[in-house]
């Protein structure tokens, strides 16, 4: 098994999204030039399965995993998946301007250089950005633990499956915003930030692929705990009631009711500390370029959009548009989906599993 992130794998309809929390899979087909969601699931547990990468119960993972597959009727034998940005090592290099094959030799030994493991021990791929000189290439290069690889791979295995291709859960996103037309202008800078279970991932988007990544450790996470200790209640209690809960707006009608006061309050702090980590990746990647770059739009996605209002928050702090990631957008389907994008299906919170599925070109 080798590290593939950006390879296309035209065989491949199946991601499965994987959180401490649980898994969301997804698969697609291609049916007279359209995408179709063909089947759709998720898996809750009662604790924490995935600690820095790992899977710590494969064989619970691996039972669960194929009893979900038997019920929903997916027809699949392979499947995408993605590891978050804190697990991996993922920096954007300049490089010769050389063939592809003296590229996959070249780039390891960069990345041997910035990583505190041996070649033995990493997978790295990597990723042709654009020309930066002449003779250069800026390119984004990835490595992922072989240990990491081998504990995915085999759990997978034992549900009778092939990992076929291994992501970065935040790339996987922006594959998504590609298909739903979301960041397709080339002449425009986009902001996709996935806020995941511990971790969000901001990345600056050019050209429909990413720049500057950042990484910070906040998520739904921090969000359920807030609700927790807020209303003295348990985690499941907490995960039940995000629905009622909104981020109050200035300009907002006030609502009587003290509960959303309460809670809006307890997450307000957790989605500002996420703004403010957007606002420092773009002054530092304006830092970089010398330039301040015009962001035409932030795009939230992830588990993490979990409440009402985060789009209009964010928006409101940073001045800048910001929307929910549409993850089915131009992908035929038969959910139940509501005007509210969050339920009864999380729309935003399938960015990376849709994303994994979708076909390559």
């Amino acid at each position: 098994m080798v590290l593939n992130l950006f390879k296309k794998t035209p065989k491949i309809h199946a991601g499965l999204d994987i959180s401490p929390e649980g898994f969301t899979l997804a698969s697609i087909s291609i049916e007279k030039d359209k995408y179709v969601l063909e089947h759709f699931a998720c898996k809750n547990f009662k604790e924490e399965i995935l600690q820095n990468g790992m899977l710590t119960k494969p064989d619970v993972f691996a039972e669960e995993l194929k009893k979900i597959i038997e019920e929903n009727n997916f027809n699949i034998k392979t499947l995408n998946i993605c590891i978050s940005s804190s697990n991996m090592f993922i920096k954007t290099l300049a490089l010769p301007n050389l063939p592809a094959e003296e590229l996959k030799i070249i780039a390891p030994q960069e990345a041997s250089k910035h990583i505190p493991f041996t070649m033995n021990e990493i997978n790295v791929d990597f990723e042709i950005l654009e020309t930066k000189k002449e003779n250069k290439f800026d390119v984004i290069l990835c490595a992922l633990s072989k240990t990491i690889a081998k504990n995915l791979v085999e759990t997978i295995a034992k549900a009778d499956l092939e990992v076929e291709v291994i992501n970065v859960s935040s790339f996987a996103m922006i594959k998504t915003l590609a298909n739903a037309e979301m960041i397709n202008n080339p002449d425009l800078t986009y902001i996709s930030v996935l806020i995941g279970y511990e971790n969000t991932d901001i990345n600056i988007i050019k050209n429909g692929m990413p720049v500057f990544s950042h990484n910070t450790e906040t998520g739904k996470k921090n969000i359920v705990e807030a609700i927790m200790k807020s209303f003295e209640i348990g985690k499941e209690d907490a995960e039940k009631r995000l629905p009622e809960f909104g981020l109050i707006l200035p300009g907002m009608e006030i609502n009587d009711n003290p509960d959303l006061h309460k809670a809006s309050n307890a997450a307000r702090n957790i989605y500002s500390n996420i703004a403010s980590e957007i606002q420092k990746a773009i002054e530092f990647y304006n830092s970089q370029n010398g330039e301040n770059t015009e962001i035409e739009k932030i795009i939230l996605g992830g588990s993490g959009v979990c409440i009402e209002n985060i789009d209009k928050y964010i928006s409101n702090k940073l001045k800048i548009q910001t929307e929910l990631c549409n993850s089915l957008k131009n992908i035929s389907h038969n959910l139940e989906i509501s005007e509210n994008t969050l339920y009864p299906v999380n729309i935003p919170a399938l960015s990376t599993s849709i994303g994994l599925a979708l076909h390559s070109d």
